[in-house]
């Protein structure tokens, strides 16, 4: 076991965890590319599709994240209506310029639009209507913030709930959350009708809405990075790595890939890997130990994931329409058109981060004191 933390004095930034964003943000990008269908048929193209299926790995590690970030970060005294401000500052502004820019973009192309699509999207509902055409309206991604935005809404009472369990029990109820997730694939095998499946895939939408985007499903993944920081900030450590954390999210995402395209092969072999190495990426930083994510540059990429995120799929998407819906590419081709669509992201992310969610968290983020300007938010090395 290891020394407990005051996370409040000696370690308010996790830098390690801030430059793990972009990369899983940059797992679900891979993905896209292959759901947007830029890969010529054959088997080469096949293996990189199979493989690029690990963008459900990027997602899995967001909901665990935020469950960390936000428990290392709870501010003692603070007001359920003070952390939804800071959470819903942070998320709104950028949801609603993207849904916006999804929204013009579709009107350009033509593409069929409903109020029953519209709506659910842009109050982010739409992860609680089991149908594909809602969940993925309008900018496809918000889909996995609209389950965000429940897990903000519920933290307040589950921290509080969660803080109520005795330091030396901790790792029992991550091993009977973890446990509950990967029987989770069970349950929806024989509690739901096994057809009309999912194009491409073993399951039908029904069982697909319920293990990876009902939000009372998914809140599983939050409360295990609830736990995980409990215990780090508790000095109940197993003193794992980040080499032996990473070995085992490896480990986790073959055994993924294997049962691809069962409704086996999702979260359920990655979950408590995905936990531990947040935890151990967490540790390696308040410890001073080695950590590849804590350089500037990953730092700063860091920092616009969330706008890549919200960004990439328009880019993806509308530049598939402008090249021409039925074209499609080689795996050498799509290398430097994906190296090139990558950059143009990256770019579209910035500006999204530096015009729109930076003002938006140093203007609104904090209330003001009558009489005084709103204090400063720094943006550097934020991790939630």
């Amino acid at each position: 076991m290891t020394e407990p933390l005051d996370r409040r004095t000696a370690f308010p930034r996790l830098p390690s965890l801030t430059g793990l964003r972009f990369g899983a943000a940059l797992l679900v990008y891979f993905t896209h590319i292959s759901v947007e269908g830029y890969l010529a048929p054959g088997p080469t193209g096949a293996v990189f599709r199979y493989a690029f299926g690990l963008g459900w790995l990027g997602v899995e590690f967001f909901f665990i994240l935020s469950g960390f970030v936000m428990t290392w970060s709870a501010r003692p005294g603070d007001s359920a209506t003070r952390f939804w401000r800071r959470r819903l500052v942070k998320v709104f502004p950028t949801h609603l310029a993207t849904w916006l820019a999804a929204l013009l973009l579709a009107l350009a192309a033509g593409e069929l639009l409903t109020t029953a699509r519209l709506l659910p999207s842009f109050f982010l509902l739409n992860a609680w209507v089991p149908d594909l055409d809602v969940m993925r309206a309008v900018n496809l991604p918000s889909w996995s913030l609209s389950v965000e935005l429940a897990f903000y809404l519920a933290f307040p009472w589950l921290h509080a709930l969660i803080r109520r369990i005795r330091p030396e029990r901790l790792w029992a109820w991550v091993g009977g959350v973890a446990g509950a997730i990967a029987l989770l694939p069970f349950a929806a095998d024989h509690l739901f009708p096994s057809e009309p499946r999912l194009p491409g895939l073993e399951m039908t939408l029904t069982q697909n809405w319920f293990l990876v985007a009902l939000p009372a499903v998914r809140a599983l993944d939050f409360v295990l990075g609830i736990l995980l920081a409990r215990i780090v900030l508790a000095g109940r450590w197993i003193g794992l790595g980040m080499p032996g954390a990473g070995l085992l999210v490896a480990a986790g995402a073959a055994a993924q890939l294997a049962l691809v395209p069962t409704v086996y092969g999702l979260s359920a072999t990655l979950a408590l890997p995905l936990a531990l190495f947040v935890a151990a990426a967490a540790r390696a930083d308040t410890t001073g130990g080695r950590s590849p994510f804590r350089g500037a540059t990953a730092v700063w990429l860091g920092e616009i994931s969330f706008a890549f995120y919200m960004t990439h799929h328009l880019v993806l998407h509308y530049v598939r329409l402008a090249l021409g819906e039925s074209r499609v590419w080689s795996v050498p081709e799509l290398a430097g058109l994906g190296v090139v669509l990558l950059a143009v992201t990256i770019g579209v992310s910035w500006l999204v981060h530096r015009l729109v969610e930076a003002p938006a968290m140093r203007r609104w983020s904090r209330p003001a004191a009558r009489g005084e300007r709103p204090e400063r938010v720094p943006t550097g090395g934020r991790t939630g």
